[in-house]
């Protein structure tokens, strides 16, 4: 598997046998699948080849993109400037959807036939179908700052309180009934599921991992995790304010400048 990282100083960063090879400008968000990488900077999203790392096309996208993933056969990209979500054809790049996502919008999740946008500052997560309709709107308190979906429903990561925010992961029904189940001191910054039921919770000086129930049954110290990822053996944290891209067991993957997103690619 190579590991891709997008840096916002270095640019887009290939793991080879010699070491990370730059293959393209700054990024702020990855992508892969397919056998393909997107990685969305300041204004493009460039797609390459995920095992030689060749630049195969570039494309625009709205100023300001914080996230992409991988639905229903689309690139969708969350613009936090443009307060949009856009899709795009992932073989030519050109633009299928858009829709609005809220004011600062933070987070981007599929979930099967569904595409849950943290709406960010408007307080409230969006559920999008297929072609980027409107399927559903849910207010919460509190910026929104991270959404996943998990067989017991739909989780999102909330800062809460108005001088000292701290983050507050809810559990949402397809209703809209939402409960809190996890408080933590600390700001919030990055959320992901877990394939047993359970979440990784990323705030400012941790990543903390939250049982169903919201019991804490793991803590890792981290400076501030901005992207949370699943792969093969583990889960990656990428935190910008070290400059690392490590595995939550504490192995170092990536050591400089400011990574903002990471992912491996078989």
């Amino acid at each position: 598997m190579a590991l891709w990282v997008a840096d916002g100083e270095r640019g887009l960063m290939r793991k080879t046998q010699e070491g990370f090879a730059r293959v393209g400008p700054p990024g702020y968000a990855l992508c892969a699948g397919m056998g393909r990488v997107y990685c969305a900077g300041a204004g493009r999203c460039l797609c390459c080849r995920g095992d030689t790392g060749e630049e195969l096309f570039d494309f625009p996208v709205p100023p300001g993109v914080c996230v992409l993933c991988l639905f229903r056969g689309m690139v969708c990209a969350l613009s936090t400037e443009a307060d949009c979500v856009t899709a795009y054809d992932p073989e030519t790049g050109e633009m299928l959807y858009a829709a609005p996502a809220g004011a600062y919008p933070r987070d981007l999740c599929p979930g099967g036939e569904w595409l849950a946008v943290a709406g960010g500052a408007a307080g409230e997560i969006l559920l999008l179908d297929g072609e980027m309709r409107r399927a559903a709107r849910f207010r919460l308190p509190g910026t929104v700052c991270g959404a996943c979906f998990q067989p017991r429903g739909l989780y999102a990561l909330c800062a809460a309180g108005e001088e000292e925010l701290k983050a507050r992961l809810l559990r949402l029904s397809l209703r809209g009934v939402w409960e809190e189940i996890f408080l933590d001191p600390q700001p919030p910054a990055s959320l992901c599921a877990l394939a047993d039921g359970k979440c990784l919770v990323g705030c400012r000086e941790g990543v903390i991992k939250v049982r169903q129930d919201g019991k804490a049954v793991g803590r890792w110290r981290c400076a501030y995790p901005a992207r949370l990822r699943l792969c093969r053996g583990g889960a990656i944290v990428c935190d910008s304010w070290q400059g690392e891209v490590r595995m939550l067991s504490g192995q170092t993957l990536y050591r400089g400048g400011e990574p903002l997103d990471a992912v491996y690619l078989p």
